[in-house]
Order: C-alpha cells, then structure tokens, then sequence
C-alpha cells in the first residue's frame, strides 16, 4: 500500500496550514533574535503572522480555533484519518525530531531530538539521537523501541494495520539500537531525499504493538500527546475539543491556558470570527466580505494550486501535440487573477508538477506551455486539425470536441471550467462542460478516467517528490489520472529522490518537470493563496506557507 501524499499530509498539516518545502538541509531559526526586527514580517514573504517574542506573549488566555467536521479516527497514521481536520486539531498536542522552517528547509527540534544525522550514503543510514527528556503523555520515555514498534506498524508487512501509507517504511531495512535506548540507527534499502519523514515514531510502542488499538482506539479520543498540549475533552454531541498545557511537558511554558477547536461550517466560522466568538479562521471567497473589516486579514503564498489533468490515453489527446495546443490555448494569468481577487491576493501562476512557487528549489518550468493561441493553432494543424466552419478545427469531417465533467454546486470549479472552455474556443475546439453530482465527481468519473479535460485543486507538499510520483507514473498507479505513464517519468522520479544534494535535487526536479511538460499529462494553472483572519492581538499564529507554530509562543500580546 503506498500512498505518499495521504502520508505527508498526516505528518505536516499543523494550525491552519498544510506545509510545505523541498530543502532537507538542517539549519537554525532564532525568532527571538529576529522577531522584533523592524520591518522583519516584511522580509518573511512565507509567513504572514505577527512575530513576537516570548517575552511579549502575554501568560494565560484562551485561543479559539475551528474545524469543518471532527475526524471519525484521531490516529493520524489511519486511513481514516486521511483528508480530515485531525492534524490540524492535534497539531498543538503532538511533534517529532524535525521543524519545517520559514524558508521551506527544516531543522531539529531539540524539544524532541539532539541529533539527526546522515552517517552514511552506502546504505542510507541516519543517526538519530533522542531528547532523554520527552515523554508520552503518561510519562513514558520516547525510546528506540518506539520507533521500532513503529515501523513494523507502518511498513506493511502486517496487513492487520490499517494504514494510511507505507511509503517510506517499507524502504527501511533495519532500525538499529544504538549504546543506550535514546539512539538509534535506520537504514535504508534505497537512497532516499525524503528520509526525515521516516525516522521518528508518531505512536508509543504500546498503540504501535497491536493492530486492535491502531485502528479502533483512537475513534473518539486522542492519541497520546507528546506536544505542549493535551486534549482534554472531545464533546461529539457539541462539536467541541478542548486542549490544555501538557503537564509532563519538557519543554519551553505555553503561554495559552487553553485552545478550544468549535465544528462549524465554513460561513459559521466567519460570522462567529466577527461576533468575536473566534481568535482566526481560515477564509475563502465566500466568507472573505463577512470578515475583512474585522480583526487583520493575513496573506500568505498558498499550497492549494489548481490544474487541468489530461487523459491522454484515448481520443485526440492521444496526440501529444494536440495536448500542447489545449495547454498553450489557456490564459493561466487571468485563472490565477480570478483565484486570486475575491482575497485581495495576488495573483500567482504554477511553473512546476512538483514544487509550489517559494519552494526552496522551485523553478519555473512551463516556458513549453505558455499562453500562446498561435503557437496552439500551429500544433493543431501539425496534428491534422485544420479550421473549417464557423472557426471550429476539423479533420476528417469531424470537428474537435472534448469533454470536462464539472462536479455541481461548485462555484469555483464551473468559473474555471468555464474560462478554460472559452479560451479553447478561441482556437476552434469545442469544450463540453457536464455538470455531474458532486459525490460522483471523483468516484466513479475521475477514477474511471471518464473525461478528456478534468480540473480541480491539489495540494503542495513539503517532501513533494515521492508524493507527487503516483500521479503520473506507473500509468496503471491509484492516483494517475492521465492516461499516459512512460518509463521515463518513473526514471525521473527516482533521480530526484535518489539525489541527496539540495542544488544537484532541484537540478534533477527542474529536468523532470520538463519532461513532465512536454507530454502535458497535467496543465499547472494557479496558486489558491492562503488568507486567515486573525483577532488584533494573536501573536505567533496565522497564515504561513512554510511555517510550523511554535505552540508554546502562540498566544496574545501583553496590555501595554
């Protein structure tokens, strides 16, 4: 079973952000020292929140987030956990040996670990040295047998565990004890970029251990904390979570008495964020006039990014070239200024398959499919398509139709779709827009490859590369959706994540985008930005590309 993006997203989703980035370099990140800089959020384009330091977060308070829907498993490592908002409530109770930082690198979190070192390329092996100080929620040291229990949960080779991925586990062939129960050795089979993601246990050995407690313990209560906060109550009937400071914490003291998590829909978060009844929600075009006047609206690059998936597997998009007139036909500017104007954001266009704009490495590879209607009318008629009747491309007495299926009630999805079948029009291909009901959209009609142009949202992710391989190679994967699937993409795929060096990776992410591109399986459209509303005096906590909070300095500025 591998599914790399359900586990990445399990593993990063924190606050009200799923992060992201490419760099696997260790460095450091002193907010004391630079939080107060004048002119300091400015220069941090990633992270939109108010920096303060810790002496400037008041002690006490109480910050009042919220959710869509409670997740009907809190183990994030569960299937069902999967496309939920459980991180995201957990995120304050739970950690682990790295940080994802500001820039898209990370770092080592000394809360959790001393060391996380590479020792060696032939295998990979990484050293891994605990804090001796964290523990459980009930005290229990973290020890290597943590992470060996882990491991032999997440890897696969029992199917009693209901996992949401073994990407990665499945690779590691030892974990090694080291001189005393703090360290630690794993080792690869395979080299792999993308290895912090696999070397620090999520579960205590106790949960771990038996496939019974993996799956159906955690139904209606929370995994054991190892975070600053605990969760103190899940009230299923009020849709109410209440979190508190973690009495066995090591760690620097939170500043918050308390987090509570209220259920609600989109358009209930805003109004209650405007009867000051919440400290930040999330906003979305819809909710963004109930609450722009109100508290500070914050901006940040986003992860959500649109795109056009090609089927190239039957029809006329059989022919590469007449995928490449479809993709130089759409105006992916005006897209992404659409995306962009119901926020107040700016506007951003995707260059790449696998790395969001900001992303440490990211470059921007779609020179091959930018917005050129002659340039597409040439393409056409190289495939044969010449212009007949009423401007339409025919060949053979047929014109050129496809078809995108477009899920109902869906506001922004029917604009796109609706830009895209326009802007096809201007070079004589005709786009059939079929409303289908939503709950169907994906299952059976994207699953089954029932369309030729389909378009909807995906994500960035912050270890992008065995994430993003699934959706175009093998052609037969779970995830690909293109119709296509040569050798050469999985070739790609396993040079870049092979490729331990950061410049010499981005060099190989660069060269597979490329490929990627020239066979247009997807067209890369625009950046959803990022934009929550925050209360005046929320410090530490908002909209942040890259950004992990550090809960135990999230709170509220002291009264002057």
């Amino acid at each position: 079973m591998r599914t790399p993006a359900a586990a990445v997203a399990s593993f990063l989703l924190a606050g009200s952000l799923v992060l992201s980035g490419c760099s696997w370099t260790s460095g450091s990140d002193d907010q004391d020292a630079t939080s107060a800089a004048p002119g300091h959020q400015a220069a941090r384009t990633s992270t939109a929140w108010t920096p303060a330091a810790r002496a400037k977060v008041a002690a006490g308070g109480t910050l009042r987030l919220a959710a869509a829907m409670l997740p009907t498993n809190f183990n994030l490592q569960h299937a069902d956990a999967v496309n939920t908002d459980a991180a995201r409530i957990l995120a304050p109770t739970v950690g682990g040996a790295i940080r994802i930082t500001q820039d898209g690198g990370w770092k080592v979190d000394p809360d959790y670990a001393e060391l996380v070192r590479v020792t060696d390329t032939d295998p990979l092996t990484v050293k891994v040295v605990l804090n001796p100080r964290a523990v459980w929620q009930d005290g229990t040291p973290i020890t290597s047998a943590d992470m060996i229990a882990f491991w032999k949960a997440q890897n696969g080779s029992d199917d009693a565990y209901e996992v949401s991925s073994t990407a990665g586990y499945e690779d590691i062939s030892a974990i090694t004890k080291g001189k005393d129960k703090f360290t630690y050795a794993v080792t690869f089979k395979k080299r792999t970029a993308e290895w912090p993601l696999y070397v620090y246990p999520r579960l205590p050995a106790s949960v771990s251990s038996k496939a019974t407690s993996f799956n159906t313990a955690f139904r209606k209560r929370a995994i054991p904390a190892n975070g600053p906060f605990v969760v103190r109550s899940i009230d299923a009937r009020r849709g109410l979570i209440a979190q508190t400071p973690n009495p066995r914490w090591w760690g620097a003291k939170p500043k918050l008495r308390k987090i509570t998590w209220n259920v609600a829909t989109p358009m209930l978060q805003a109004k209650a964020f405007a009867a000051d009844e919440l400290d930040a929600v999330d906003l979305e075009a819809a909710t963004y006039a109930t609450v722009k006047d109100v508290g500070r609206v914050q901006r940040s690059p986003g992860l959500e990014w649109s795109q056009v998936t090609v089927n190239g597997g039957r029809g006329p998009l059989k022919d590469v070239n007449v995928r490449r007139a479809v993709a130089r036909a759409i105006d992916r500017d005006a897209i992404a200024t659409d995306a962009a104007k119901g926020l107040g954001a700016r506007a951003s266009t995707v260059g790449s398959l696998i790395l969001m704009p900001g992303q440490r490495g990211y470059h921007d590879s779609s020179k091959s499919i930018a917005y050129d209607p002659k340039a597409a009318a040439a393409l056409l008629a190289k495939a044969g398509w010449t212009k007949g009747a009423g401007g339409k491309v025919e060949r053979d007495g047929k014109s050129l139709t496809l078809t995108m299926p477009v899920p109902r009630s869906t506001p922004t999805n029917s604009r796109r779709a609706a830009t895209i079948a326009r802007d096809l029009a201007t070079i004589g291909v005709t786009l059939k827009l079929r409303q289908v009901p939503a709950a169907r959209f994906f299952d059976p009609t994207v699953l089954s490859l029932d369309f030729d142009l389909v378009t909807f949202t995906r994500r960035g992710s912050a270890f992008p590369i065995g994430a993003t391989e699934p959706l175009f190679y093998p052609i037969d994967s779970a995830q690909n959706f293109t119709g296509i699937g040569p050798a050469r993409f999985g070739e790609g795929f396993d040079a870049a994540l092979a490729t331990l060096d950061d410049d010499a990776r981005a060099e190989a992410i660069a060269k597979l985008d490329g490929q990627l591109l020239g066979e247009v399986p997807m067209i890369p459209l625009a950046v959803t930005p990022l934009v929550v509303a925050v209360q005046d005096d929320l410090v530490n906590y908002g909209a942040a590309q890259f950004e992990q909070p550090d809960w135990t300095r999230v709170g509220f500025t002291k009264k002057q």
